[in-house]
């Protein structure tokens, strides 16, 4: 890790790296600071302890595909409707491939996941980030298009949200799990991201696209 990085970024970072290496419970302040490459007392300069730094770490690695989906309603009438989803759903089969890890720790922990669940996960606003977010920004946006005539048939846009993103999940879990992946054939047949996003558009939307 750069020294010349601030060293409150290279704690977030080193965060993110060890989360998802070794899991929630299994990450320490020790091996946190070793691999930002500073002592373990500075964490304390910076964060007030290990639960405000793990919040800031999740918070910033959800961000970019926070922005993502939060940038949908300035492409309501924008390119096609296909096309705009086809590139948030790359976007999150890339999110969940990198959160897999951590979000198995949490998951597999009852204390964790109430923790996630409560709002334990926010933003630099103190919003609280769930899976529901992202759906309800997606679904806001289906709808937005389809008050444009470019969705012709009125649907519960919440469910179609939530069946693109859930099919993401799907595709990582998959690759992660099945030596076969999405195909269920060789890894040489598998459907790219690109591929798979096409195909699942195509048929959330059928006919209005």
């Amino acid at each position: 890790m750069h020294e010349s990085t601030p060293i409150r970024d290279r704690l977030v970072t080193a965060t993110l790296e060890c989360l998802r290496q070794h899991g929630v419970r299994a990450t320490t302040t020790k091996s946190i600071a070793h691999h930002a490459g500073v002592s373990e007392g500075s964490l304390y300069n910076y964060f007030a302890n290990r639960s405000e730094l793990d919040v800031t770490a999740l918070a910033a690695a959800s961000h970019d595909i926070r922005q993502h989906a939060a940038a949908l309603h300035r492409l309501v009438g924008e390119n096609t409707v296909a096309a705009n989803l086809e590139a948030l759903s790359i976007s999150i089969i890339e999110f969940f491939r990198d959160m897999a890890p951590v979000a198995g720790s949490i998951l597999g922990d009852p204390d964790l996941r109430s923790w996630a669940a409560g709002g334990g996960i926010q933003d630099d606003a103190g919003r609280s980030l769930t899976p529901s977010i992202g759906i309800d920004e997606v679904a806001a946006y289906l709808e937005r298009e389809h008050g444009l005539g470019r969705l012709p048939r009125a649907r519960h846009w919440r469910v179609l949200a939530a069946m693109l993103v859930g099919s993401c999940h799907q595709y990582v879990y998959l690759e992660l799990l099945s030596p076969s992946g999405i195909e269920g054939e060789a890894a040489s047949d598998r459907l790219t991201p690109a591929e798979y996003a096409h195909e699942l558009v195509s048929a959330l939307l059928g006919s209005d696209t």
